[in-house]
């Protein structure tokens, strides 16, 4: 029994990550999930070890116990509880509550160490509370997989985008490349120059001189990744999961299975075409695909403070523990950018007619380079708009270099399709609590994403002079491959991170005022907008979702 009642470390370093697993259904893969457990019971076993071989059995041996307990509470307490203390000049707080908390654990320590039995009661009721706690959250992550499995089971949408879309069955001569390159966050010309006040035209026009068509309205249809990325890789909209799903859903796992069975890889695999992915670097819907030919890893071998970054379980869990003051993003995320353009560019040596996909996880946050391509200091502290707009200049220098070498390397004009899934953020979308809220400036910059396409023979005909995220993939598809897949409509659909899937329609003409607002606010500003917030009926058309299109 006593050896039972000391597994109470070992049950509690689980409950944090538990908890947060089954917060977050679908954000994480369980293969992840049990690793980071395996670590830390590693970790929380090194310091029992350690313990027991310098008290030796003192306290009738619950001393490990205790010692590895405390461990637990320092790592997963400390950054929780320096964060709730008063702001103090250069982190003083950090430093109180560290002396306030060793003196407080060496006296917790001494006083159980002196009186075993009250440990050993104290023991017995961690354990217990820890075993339910565990349990509780086990049972909560296995329930939700289940319900997630039985949701894609059911669900129209997967069974209507599983279809076959319908075409010639071998593709024409020349068999040319696609390229499809996600820039995540990047916002368009004029959400750039009427928002954030940076003209973006010299990009553009290098674009242009390389035979880019940049039509004179690119926008997204959805405001978030979770969104926009299935509607763009199946050439449809994904507006019928918010009848599909429950209402208050947070779960991705529907969305991206879309995204990861997307029709237009299927379409052209089964006309000869090598389906390579490029993944991001911790976003889960793209770090690999079922379909993929090929899922190209730009790094390769271990390395321990990388591997602290690759997915986003493990990202939310660092920051919440003393790991995050010894690691830092930088280093690591700008050189995935490099890396994954650089293996872009030398996709032309693959014989194979290739489509290919890269989500680059880039000018979207972190801001780990600065305009010249080097890693800021880390103070003084930038603000946010200055900060993104020094990313997208270093990756335009990157994007411009990997462009100009598929297109020297390329015995076949490819098509080539640079795509932001959605806009900037910095007027203050991502504050809103409900789709009601959203301004229409606000609303106006997240939906402004960029697209710059290269179409060889005559394809940007195809695009017209206003392009929206869903049917990118369809003009091409249409255009050079003679596929029977009618063009989606431009309508656009807002929603918020705390409720992706409740959608609400947008009036075009709200949207467009938006623009204009953001354009008088930038001229007269400081820059800042107001945050004003439109009443419902003024802003948004609202749609119950019954109502909605078929």
């Amino acid at each position: 029994m006593r050896r039972l009642a000391s597994l109470y470390p070992f049950l509690l370093v689980l409950v944090p990550v538990l908890f947060r697993a089954r917060e977050s259904p679908g954000y994480y893969t369980l293969a992840d999930l049990a690793l980071i457990l395996a670590v830390l019971l590693a970790l929380t076993g090194a310091v029992y070890a350690l313990a027991a071989a310098v008290f030796r059995g003192r306290a009738e041996g619950r001393l490990p116990a205790l010692a590895a307990f405390l461990a637990v509470l320092w790592f997963f307490g400390f950054d929780t509880a320096a964060r709730a203390l008063p702001r103090a000049p250069h982190h003083l707080q950090y430093l109180a509550l560290a002396l306030a908390g060793v003196a407080a654990s060496v006296v917790l320590f001494r006083w159980l160490a002196r009186r075993p039995a009250v440990l050993g009661r104290v023991a017995t009721f961690l354990t217990l509370t820890g075993a339910l706690l565990v349990l509780r959250s086990a049972v909560g992550i296995g329930v939700e997989a289940r319900r997630a499995h039985e949701q894609v089971a059911r669900s129209a949408l997967t069974r209507e985008l599983a279809r076959p879309i319908a075409g010639p069955a071998t593709a024409p001569e020349p068999r040319r490349d696609v390229y499809l390159i996600v820039l995540d966050e990047y916002a368009n010309a004029s959400v750039l120059r009427d928002a954030l006040g940076f003209d973006n035209g010299a990009f553009v026009d290098s674009l242009r001189a390389l035979g880019f068509y940049v039509p004179a309205a690119v926008r997204s249809n959805y405001g978030h990744t979770l969104l926009s990325l299935p509607s763009l890789l199946n050439a449809a909209h994904v507006y019928p999961l918010a009848r599909e799903l429950p209402p208050g859903s947070t779960d991705p796992t529907l969305p991206n299975h879309l995204l990861a069975h997307g029709r237009i890889a299927r379409f052209l695999q089964a006309r000869g075409y090598r389906y390579v992915v490029f993944p991001a670097l911790w976003w889960g819907a793209t770090r690999t695909s079922p379909i993929a030919d090929s899922v190209v890893h730009v790094w390769h071998g271990l390395d321990l403070d990388r591997a602290l970054g690759r997915t986003e379980l493990r990202r939310t869990l660092r920051l919440g523990t003393p790991l995050d003051y010894l690691h830092r993003d930088a280093r690591w995320d700008g050189d995935f950018v490099r890396r994954t353009l650089d293996g872009v560019a030398r996709l032309p040596s693959v014989k194979q007619p290739v489509f290919a996909f890269a989500h680059v996880l880039s000018p979207h946050f972190p801001y780990v380079l600065d305009a010249t391509c080097r890693m800021p200091p880390r103070f003084p502290v930038r603000p946010a708009r200055t900060a993104y707009v020094a990313q997208l200049q270093c990756l335009n220098r990157m994007v411009l270099d990997m462009v100009g070498r598929l297109i020297r390397q390329s015995d076949v004009p490819p098509v080539i399709l640079l795509q932001g899934d959605h806009g900037s953020t910095m007027l203050g979308f991502a504050t809103a609590r409900t789709a009601e809220q959203v301004s229409a400036p606000e609303a106006w910059e997240r939906f402004g994403a960029f697209g710059a396409y290269y179409l060889p023979d005559g394809g940007a005909a195809a695009f017209g002079d206003t392009v929206t995220v869903v049917n990118v993939l369809g003009n091409v598809l249409r255009k050079y491959f003679g596929a029977r897949l009618p063009r989606e409509p431009d309508t656009q659909y807002l929603s918020v991170e705390r409720a992706p899937f409740r959608l609400v329609r947008v009036d075009p003409e709200w949207l467009a005022e938006g623009g204009r607002r953001a354009a008088v606010a930038e001229r007269g500003r400081g820059g800042r907008m107001d945050g004003t917030v439109i009443p419902s009926g003024a802003s948004v058309r609202m749609d119950s979702l019954s109502a909605l299109p078929p």
